[in-house]
């Protein structure tokens, strides 16, 4: 079976807050952390400033400490020692309390240039950014329509149970090309020009192998999304040098999360489809092979066009 064999980052659980919720608005996200909800007080939405960007712990943006009140501690003079150096803010805590407001003003405004500037790039990088956002929007385009094609052909042959495995994956990768949308406006890039091909091409892939069977279906889940996977790594380690340089734009940054974030989702989706029998589906090694080279192909053309 074909399978990454780079991760950049090994699976696992979940952080409440997810790279590409980012560019959501408040409210419940879709991969958020199902378990149970934190106690008054606690948790990263206690407390929570009103309008608080996304993507940011809330803890974060929580307003400082008030200021001591005038003719409190600062205004009586103690003349026992010890007991001044209890109840006077001493210099360096005052200092601290400042660079805690400083810190908390800038991490708001780097939060707010990663999602609405697009960096000043050279040309190069431009041209890396451009084919990193078009491929992969062009890519997540394609899983949807994939889904949206075995969903059907699933319910045409009255497999209910598959068609809410599929629908569960689709739903996950409708997030990413949401997000992806909001990524390639922002970085001003445009999608592929064969945007109604790969419609047609994805949902004929989709309904095509599930009207084989469950199997087949999986089959072409796993062969997708072991390309994917493997092309998601390919992107970041192409990141890598303009990530390593000082003063980097934080776009490029939440961009490398956001891969990285979409990327475990895909082989997640590979897991699933193994797990569901992809591997016994009827010339299993030949069909994950033509999928697998049709992905390939489709990558390769839609960075460019």
């Amino acid at each position: 079976m074909l399978r990454p064999t780079v991760l950049l980052r090994p699976l696992g659980a979940r952080t409440l807050t997810l790279a590409s919720h980012a560019y959501l608005p408040p409210g419940p996200k879709p991969g958020s952390f199902s378990g149970p909800a934190p106690t008054a007080g606690s948790g990263p939405n206690a407390s929570a400033p009103p309008n608080a960007p996304a993507g940011i712990p809330h803890a974060t943006l929580a307003e400082s400490p008030a200021a001591p009140k005038s003719g409190s501690s600062s205004s009586t003079t103690p003349t026992d020692t010890s007991s001044a150096s209890s109840e006077t803010p001493s210099a360096s805590s005052s200092a601290s309390t400042s660079t805690g407001a400083s810190d908390t003003g800038l991490a708001a405004a780097t939060h707010h240039r990663a999602t609405t500037e697009s960096p000043d790039l050279g040309a190069a990088d431009r041209r890396l950014i451009e084919e990193i956002v078009r491929v992969d929007h062009a890519g997540e385009l394609g899983a949807n329509w994939i889904y949206r094609g075995q969903k059907w052909a699933c319910h045409m042959r009255g497999d209910k149970r598959t068609a809410g495995q599929v629908e569960e994956m689709w739903d996950n990768e409708r997030h990413h090309l949401n997000v992806l949308t909001r990524v390639a406006d922002q970085h001003r890039v445009r999608p592929t020009a064969l945007y109604p091909v790969w419609q047609g091409l994805a949902w004929g892939l989709g309904a095509a192998t599930a009207l084989m069977g469950k199997e087949a279906a999986m089959a072409c889940t796993e062969a997708v999304e072991t390309v994917i996977g493997e092309h998601y790594d390919d992107q970041l380690r192409a990141l890598g040098p303009l990530l390593a340089r000082d003063n980097v734009h934080p776009s490029i940054p939440l961009l490398a999360e956001i891969l990285e974030e979409f990327r475990d989702d895909e082989l997640a989706h590979l897991d699933t489809a193994v797990e569901e029998g992809a591997l016994k589906a009827p010339g299993h090694s030949l069909l994950s092979a033509a999928v697998a080279a049709a992905c390939r192909v489709g990558i390769a053309v839609a960075e460019k066009v």
